[in-house]
């Protein structure tokens, strides 16, 4: 089978938890004897050199790549959703003379919108997965800055995802979404997030002193600014001794100024992130909107105790090893943290070891991959007959 992977950027390249699934997934496909030709942005330090490097070695030359700069348009209202259609055209218009070669197209996120519109003009008929992951512009806004950007994207977002064949949905949440977008049951495809064997400990790590970790982005989704005043209520009021690290590239304005705070800045080598993960007892992830976040999974691998918000898919990754919050308030989430404080050294193991035995159960990369090669033959048979 021979597949088109549309992507706006692949790890380490591009940092980010959608280019991180793209990145495994397109090597894993190959692995497993698909034909992959892939279009993607490039992106720091990227060459065709380390892109072989990157994802050949085991794939018996199945991946073939072509790479398109991501346009960068002027920064007026919209140019962010100008940008990913101009991308998108830029891969059709490379791609289209060729389209016949394919027998299914992967799009991520806004990587198809060209082609659904090309495929609504019927000048070609092979099927389209669409893929947006979270669909956090439909979950709840942490201001109104954010809620009027959200109210920009909806519709294209709706556009790319009616127009599909198929979208994937992580379950939990996105599927009420995408139910209320107009997606029938047969078009969605279900499917978890994953995580390579490698990433799992064979037991929780011990350490003297209650240790947390934050991974992601400094952007208001994320309840940065919750979980800064909730760090610096617990500080204040001297209720327990702790260390929390940050992971990720933030402004000097979000960093709270104390030697129990520790900031790591991005890291693209997973050795460095197990390093630092190895030292926590828990991710703390308090988002306004995610899919299935891929740091909570390798959290968990790690034997990380999980707290975080009921957005997206989360639920599904937190079964016993963790406290899921309804919302990212300062309440909830201090009381969260402070009842991690306060386990007992047995009590947190068990819930570290939950963990473990949950990513080993439900988000290995070798089950997710053998089921999304079922859709693919179903998808094309489908179409074959």
């Amino acid at each position: 089978m021979k597949i088109l992977f549309l992507t706006d950027g692949l790890f380490p390249f591009v940092i980010g938890g959608m280019q991180k699934h793209s990145s495994i997934l397109l090597k894993l496909l190959a692995e497993n004897g698909m034909e992959i030709h892939v279009f993607h942005p490039g992106g720091v330090n990227y060459s065709s050199e380390k892109f072989a490097e990157k994802f050949k070695s085991k794939s018996e030359n199945r991946i073939t790549e072509t790479q398109i700069d991501f346009p960068e348009l002027f920064q007026l209202p919209g140019h962010y959703l100008r940008e990913n259609r101009k991308y998108s055209e830029l891969c059709f218009k490379t791609i289209e003379k060729k389209l016949n070669q394919f027998d299914l197209i992967y799009a991520q996120g806004f990587t198809g919108w060209h082609f659904l519109k090309e495929k609504k003009k019927k000048t070609f008929s092979i099927p389209i997965i669409v893929n947006f992951h979270g669909y956090g512009e439909f979950q709840k806004a942490p201001e109104f800055r954010t809620a009027l950007a959200y109210l920009m994207l909806r519709p294209a977002i709706k556009y790319n995802t009616i127009n599909a064949d198929y979208v994937y949905s992580f379950g939990g949440v996105i599927d009420i979404i995408l139910s209320k977008i107009g997606i029938s049951n047969s078009k969605i495809l279900r499917q978890a997030n994953g995580i390579e064997k490698d990433w799992i400990t064979n037991e929780p790590k011990s350490h003297s002193k209650r240790t947390f970790v934050f991974i992601g982005r400094d952007e208001r989704r994320k309840g940065l600014v919750e979980l800064n005043s909730v760090l610096t209520n617990i500080e204040i009021n001297g209720k327990a001794i702790f260390d929390f690290h940050f992971i990720g590239s933030f402004k000097e304005s979000s960093k709270l100024k104390s030697d129990n705070f520790q900031y790591h800045g991005e890291l693209s080598d997973q050795n460095q992130l197990i390093s630092i993960l190895d030292k926590c007892d828990c991710l703390v992830l308090p988002s306004y909107a995610e899919g299935m976040p891929t740091v909570i999974l390798e959290a968990m691998a790690r034997g990380l105790v999980i707290i975080a918000t009921d957005v997206g898919a989360v639920s599904e990754q937190i079964e016993g090893n963790g406290l899921l919050l309804p919302r990212p308030e300062i309440a909830s989430l201090q009381k969260a943290i402070e009842t991690i404080l306060c386990l007992s050294e047995d009590e947190l193991f068990e819930m570290k070891q939950k963990s473990i035995e949950l990513v080993k159960k439900k988000f290995l990369w070798s089950k997710i991959v053998e089921s999304k090669i079922n859709d693919f033959h179903q998808i094309t048979k489908s179409k074959l007959s």
